[in-house]
């Protein structure tokens, strides 16, 4: 079966800068829940740009190495070819909706592909109840609650289908009710059988992961189930993980 992602050598340079990235390799299955941690500065939400083809397409550097998201290496198919197979939801929420209603945040990305009028009203329709938005399909985002926003901006991302959705600290800057929404969206995609990935800073909220990958300066530190790398209490530590 192929792998839903799959990463061998990564290497990854800004342009004129020093490696953030060196030698990462790594595989996430179809349908895992799989979670990348790590100290602040170690290359995670550099390193989702470049699954969702963010790097190299909008963002310059220096990039080597093997990647492949369902079966296309981002660097060949471009971005927009790329978002239909890993949709990303950045850290901050309020930075990616740009519509005035949510209504027209969800089919803002299916009018782009110049999908049927009779589909996005579906897709729409479907997206407003899955995620508990009936009655605020008029509503300005700016006025939902912090877990509201990350839940549409997940809904937005999530209308075109792709099969991989990636998360940038999902979890950054909500209450304990918005912790609760964002991670009940997570569940109902895994029980959909999509690959969620994950980049988190505090392991707790990370313990619903199949499996975790430890950055360190750019480079692996350790990939395997929580079980086995909560068992590690030095490596933790030395990452302030723990």
């Amino acid at each position: 079966m192929m792998n839903a992602v799959e990463i061998k050598n990564l290497t990854f340079s800004y342009t004129g800068g020093e490696p953030v990235l060196s030698d990462v390799s790594f595989s996430v299955t179809p349908g895992e829940a799989f979670v990348i941690a790590g100290p602040s500065g170690s290359g995670k939400t550099t390193l989702c740009n470049i699954l969702s083809g963010v790097i190299p397409n909008a963002v310059k550097g220096e990039l080597g190495g093997q990647i492949t998201i369902m079966d296309i290496d981002p660097r060949d198919a471009g971005l927009p070819q790329t978002a239909l197979r890993a949709g990303m939801v950045f850290q901050d929420a309020e930075n990616q909706i740009i519509c005035t209603t949510v209504e027209d945040e969800l089919a803002f990305g299916l009018e782009n592909l110049c999908r049927p009028p009779d589909e996005i009203r579906a897709r729409v329709d479907g997206l407003i109840g899955e995620f508990g938005f009936t009655g605020l399909r008029g509503t300005n985002p700016a006025d939902l609650s912090g877990g509201q926003k990350k839940l549409l901006t997940i809904a937005a991302v999530l209308a075109p289908s792709p099969p991989v959705l990636i998360l940038d600290e999902p979890m950054s800057g909500l209450d304990a009710d918005g912790r609760a929404l964002v991670h009940a969206a997570i569940e109902r995609q895994r029980t959909q059988g999509r690959t969620v990935i994950t980049v988190e800073h505090d392991l707790k909220l990370a313990l619903f992961a199949d499996r975790w990958l430890l950055l360190n300066n750019g480079e692996a530190a350790a990939c395997g189930a929580p079980s086995v790398i909560l068992k590690d209490e030095k490596l933790l530590k030395e990452l302030r993980l723990a």
